[in-house]
């Protein structure tokens, strides 16, 4: 009779281990789905408040990077 090659064991572990990793994450995910609520009206506005200030931020830096960029290109290729 022939052996299993070691090569197939090793393929049969990682299936094995990969099964078991998807495992964990569907538990931990189902988990943190049985502690979820819906967020009150007071919370949804201060993540709202908080998203758009973000948001506004982001995007002011990104202005004030751009504005000095473009003039320097502008400088350098008349």
């Amino acid at each position: 009779m022939a052996e299993p090659k070691k090569n197939d064991n090793d393929k049969r572990d990682k299936k094995i281990d990969r099964l078991e990793s998807v495992k964990a994450f569907l538990n931990q995910c189902r988990r943190v789905l049985m502690i979820l609520r819906r967020p009150t009206k007071e919370e949804f506005l201060n993540m709202s408040k908080v998203t758009g200030l973000g948001i506004c931020f982001l995007g002011l830096l990104g202005y004030i990077i751009h504005v000095p960029i473009t003039y320097l290109k502008g400088l350098i290729k008349p």
